[in-house]
């Protein structure tokens, strides 16, 4: 028995605190059953290094002996922590279980960042012009051994950095994107190990990224927060005790980038003769191509630490066909789509600087074969100018997109024929530069797995992973609705699939980091708009709801909810409480008669009339989400002891209901408005429906259901409340038969029909018409069916206590048997069932300190502590 996973702010060797109220978190690991924790202890110390902890004899924090089960969210409660410091954390445990109890100690360590202003010793240099880029360059010597070098960088829109030849890490995309008027991150790095005896050498380069967008080629709407700049620190503390700092100050030097073209939207032009490998030398000299940066102004958002796991390239995908469509035109088909970039490798004999590679990405191909990008961004491009070496290698460094296919231009695959030459000339016999490989890489975070999914039904595996690559890569600094055309943090997604999402991945921090760009977006007036970072703004010809909707703004309220109920977070609800009032008492001043009446509504039902709500009344839907917004809030209060404020909140509750039901309530049916999948769904999952009309409602719904063979009409909003009300009221037959339904828009179809991402729109992978977006994550919602119904473990919508999860598994027709796992911030809950003879077998292993209620169709079977337990029930 011991304990594992000692995390600050939710991370391992937490290197770039920013908080200067951190939270701890452990996990206990053992064979022993009924493993509960009694009691902790936290002791912090600051130290330089490991072996100095027992050098100083007081901690800055001892919280003594605490009586207590909790394992996550610990607050610090220590003196004040001080900048750019390295503290050692240590946590011994008293554990109970079924033979007795152990005492057991573990330690980890974190650092903070730079908490003031008045830590950054340097200024901004940077660039003055768009679509200009420089590399920017700094000498230094080290005489001294060095004990401790931490390198803070904050260069954007996003920034690459060397030290003495090598990348500071593999992270890309850095830092993550924000309202940079409000917030700009800034990242640490231990480089101790890459300085050098003598001469050192810091290489930056820079980019773009959404910090400016001002156009050139395809850009979805052209913003910008200032131009390209960069603001670096490195910290030296050398074995002697003496310190020394490089800063970006006027003393630096640029030369112009070999980015001669970079644009978030846009792609990518890189100038392979700009790059000189001497440059990464601390023995470099400069000479007349290197001049004096420039200072600029320093942006206006605050520097704050990136709370954030980074981006990485995490995938690799290599071709499973190469051909050619048109002379001296080749299509590369990865087989998968994806967010990220590709990286060529390329030979030549040496002789070919200045000629071009042209990779023009795509989702789907037109009726010729080739790339399309009517819907990703028309003239979309990485290109490539080759320098004079034999050898060489090109990915962009500061865009990525979505796609599938790759058109290439200017070179020919390994082993293909030369169209141009003689018929039987290989790709290695010409004097073209050649492709000796081109591999997709996927870029999505750092981010721990928090469960997986697997199950009897090849198709419904096949829907688990189209969702969970459309997650993926949608995944990056905030929640995009697509990784191409926009790119854009549309709300709604981010609490409507926030359960399925949270079943996938650890994003409690991305979580957490959604709503600071909510708060920072956040009007005067209360509203939140529906796309944070608000980088699109008024839509002027377009619909006021896509400014303005409450079921994307309400992820303000919500989402700190699912925090909260996925991973225990209450503090997340206190230290925004006051943005999520204020937003709440804005849609309370929208309404008529308690009922809203704007917004987008069930935005791209199933219809003739896409994408706008047409199967259901926008005061419906928007009404439901206030609701439910209320509902939140009630709660909320009264976990956070404002009792006055969930009076209130219950009393408006009271209000909504009576006049949501007088308007849209057919009391001899049951029927909400027209009856739609989403009126039913989203009035029984928010609490609208009085207790007496309840079994009518319900019945309305599977009328519907069935009298349409099982097809959805439920949109973006509706989908997922039509998932947790079949769940609710347990009618997974239902959803079963709905999620198999291949002829018509759905899941089903979408497999059938090629997808390997979820696409935007249900029947987005139509043959012959593909339409919309082909990598959208907004209708992903069955994943919340797959792990907490056929997987049984409901750990969200349930209304147990944290600690405690309900285990019950709906073993459906057709399904022989489930595996699934998913992560407890106390460890990992797996289930697997096997049907056979009538019975259903479930095996379940529970983690040290949670409990867990098994149980059948009938009910509860037996409560259950950690350990692997066996129970079985009829079918």
């Amino acid at each position: 028995m011991k304990i594992v996973d000692l995390k600050t702010d939710n991370r391992k060797d937490n290197n770039n605190v920013g908080r200067a109220i951190p939270v701890f978190g452990w996990r206990a690991e053992g064979t022993e059953r009924n493993i509960r924790q009694k009691s902790y202890r936290l002791q912090v110390w600051k130290t330089e290094s490991p072996e100095e902890i027992l050098a100083e004899p007081f901690p800055v924090w001892d919280s003594g002996t605490v009586c207590s089960s909790s394992m996550a969210n610990i607050p610090y409660e220590g003196k004040t922590l001080d900048s750019g410091s390295r503290y050692r954390w240590r946590v011994e445990c008293a554990l109970d279980y079924e033979d007795g109890e152990k005492n057991t100690t573990e330690e980890a360590w974190f650092e903070t960042g730079l908490f003031s202003m008045d830590d950054w010793k340097g200024c901004f240099i940077g660039e003055t012009e768009d679509h200009v880029y420089h590399l920017y360059q700094k000498a230094f010597t080290c005489e001294r051994k060095v004990k401790k070098a931490r390198l803070y960088v904050c260069g954007l829109g996003h920034f690459e950095c060397w030290l003495n030849g090598k990348r500071v890490s593999d992270h890309v995309l850095e830092p993550g994107w924000a309202d940079y008027d409000k917030t700009c991150f800034y990242t640490a790095y231990d480089v101790a190990g890459q300085l050098e005896n003598g001469k050192n050498a810091l290489l930056i380069k820079l980019g773009d990224g959404m910090f400016n967008v001002p156009g050139g080629r395809y850009v979805y709407f052209p913003r910008t927060y200032g131009k390209c700049k960069l603001l670096l620190q490195l910290e030296l503390l050398f074995e002697d005790g003496t310190t020394e700092r490089v800063v970006t100050d006027s003393s630096w030097k640029m030369t112009p980038s070999p980015i001669r073209f970079c644009c978030i939207y846009g792609g990518e032009d890189y100038d392979g003769r700009l790059w000189k490998e001497e440059y990464l030398s601390g023995d470099f000299e400069e000479d007349d191509r290197w001049e004096p940066v420039v200072c600029v102004e320093p942006p206006k958002g605050k520097l704050t630490a990136m709370p954030i796991e980074p981006l990485k390239v995490k995938k690799t995908y290599f071709p499973i066909r190469v051909e050619q469509i048109v002379p001296g035109v080749w299509l590369y088909d990865l087989g998968t789509n994806f967010s990220g970039w590709a990286r060529i490798h390329i030979h030549t004999d040496g002789n070919r600087a200045g000629a071009k590679i042209v990779l023009k990405p795509g989702e789907i191909l037109d009726e010729t074969g080739r790339v399309s990008q009517k819907v990703t961004g028309e003239s979309y491009a990485w290109t490539y100018i080759l320098n004079g070496e034999k050898e060489q290698e090109f990915a962009p460094d500061f865009t990525y997109t979505g796609f599938r296919y790759v058109e290439m231009t200017g070179a020919l695959p390994e082993g293909q024929h030369n169209p141009e030459g003689t018929e039987g000339t290989k790709a290695e016999d010409t004097d073209l530069p050649v492709i000796t490989g081109l591999t997709g890489e996927f870029i999505y975070p750092d981010a721990e797995q928090a469960g997986d999914f697997q199950c009897s039904n090849e198709l419904f595996n096949d829907i688990h992973q189209i969702v969970r690559q459309a997650i993926l890569s949608n995944t990056k600094s905030y929640f995009t609705d697509c990784p191409h055309r926009e790119k854009l943090g549309w709300l709604e997604q981010t609490h409507l699939i926030g359960p399925s999402i949270m079943y996938n991945l650890d994003v409690h921090n991305l979580y957490d980091k959604v709503e600071g760009d909510m708060a920072d977006t956040q009007w005067e007036n209360g509203l939140v708009p529906d796309i944070c970072p608000e980088y699109v703004t008024g839509f002027g010809k377009w619909h006021q709801g896509f400014v303005d909707s409450p079921e994307w703004g309400s992820a303000c309220i919500l989402n700190p909810w699912y925090v909260y109920k996925r991973y225990g977070d209450s503090a997340l609800l206190g230290r925004y409480y006051g943005n999520m009032k204020r937003y709440l008492d804005y849609l309370g001043s929208r309404t008529h008669h308690e009922v809203l009446h704007h917004g987008l509504g069930d935005w791209l039902d199933i219809g003739p009339c896409t994408p706008h709500s047409q199967n259901t009344p926008v005061p419906i839907v928007a009404t439901c989400i206030y609701y439910y917004d209320l509902k939140v809030m009630k709660e909320t209060a009264e976990l956070l002891g404002k009792k006055e404020d969930a009076a209130e909140y219950e009393a408006r509750m009271e209000r909504v209901f009576r006049e949501y039901n007088l308007q849209f309530l057919d009391d001899q049916t049951g029927r909400y408005g027209n009856g739609s999948q989403t009126a039913q769904a989203m009035s029984l999952v928010a609490g609208l429906v009085p207790g007496e009309m309840e079994k009518k409602a319900v019945q309305q719904l599977k009328e519907d259901i069935i009298k349409r063979n099982y097809a959805i009409t439920a949109g973006d909003i509706g989908h997922p409340f039509l998932i947790a009300a079949l769940m609710k009221y347990g009618l997974g037959e239902l959803l079963n038969e709905m999620t198999h339904i291949t002829e018509t828009p759905g899941y089903g179809y979408q497999v059938v029909n090629g997808a390997t991402t979820l696409t935007e729109e249900w029947d987005g992978p139509e043959p012959g018409h593909p339409h919309g977006s082909q990598n959208h994550l907004m209708l992903g919602s069955i994943e919340e069916w797959f792990y907490g119904g056929l997987g049984g473990i409901d750990i969200i919508r349930q209304d147990l206590p944290f600690g405690e999860v309900r285990i019950a598994p709906q073993a459906v027709k057709g399904i022989d048997w489930v595996k699934a796992w998913v992560m407890h911030p106390y460890g990992p809950i797996f289930v697997e069932w096997v049907k056979e003879d009538g019975a259903v077998t479930v095996n379940v292993e529970i983690p040290p300190n949670v409990t867990a209620r098994l149980e059948g169709p009938e009910g509860c079977i037996k409560v259950a502590g950690s350990g692997r337990h066996q129970y079985c029930f009829a079918v």
